[in-house]
């Protein structure tokens, strides 16, 4: 997996062959998606969210599966401490810098990623 995340794009390798290419959503500039090599460490199918410890999720209660779910239907977390892919009800940020770090999805897209996907998949986030 290879997010750019100047362009907002993820892209599904396989054997180094170009697979699909997504939209996404990356973070904005106070909370963005840091760069490097990291991999998948957790995979869930209908998370619950949890506030992380951030001034901005200050108050926040967990919110359990289910519609209005930030994380969607899927989360699948890299290696970078409270950063993921993952789905989200909120379509309209596709293609912006709108997150807290993490990398949205459209939830179809998200839920197709998830099932390609395992523990220990690379996933290299650049600046393009």
């Amino acid at each position: 997996v290879v997010i750019m995340r100047g362009t907002n794009k993820l892209r599904y390798f396989v054997d180094a062959k170009l697979v699909r290419t997504f939209g996404v959503a990356t973070g904005q500039s106070s909370y963005p998606t840091p760069i490097g090599k990291f991999e998948i460490v957790t995979m869930q199918r209908n998370p619950w969210w949890y506030p992380p410890d951030s001034p901005w999720a200050k108050d926040l209660d967990p919110v359990p599966p289910g519609p209005g779910n930030p994380l969607g239907t899927r989360w699948m977390g890299i290696s970078a401490p409270y950063v993921g892919i993952h789905g989200t009800p909120d379509s309209a940020s596709i293609g912006y810098s709108a997150s807290h770090g993490c990398i949205r999805m459209r939830i179809p897209d998200a839920e197709w990623l998830f099932r390609h996907l395992e523990i220990g998949t690379p996933v290299f986030i650049i600046a393009k």
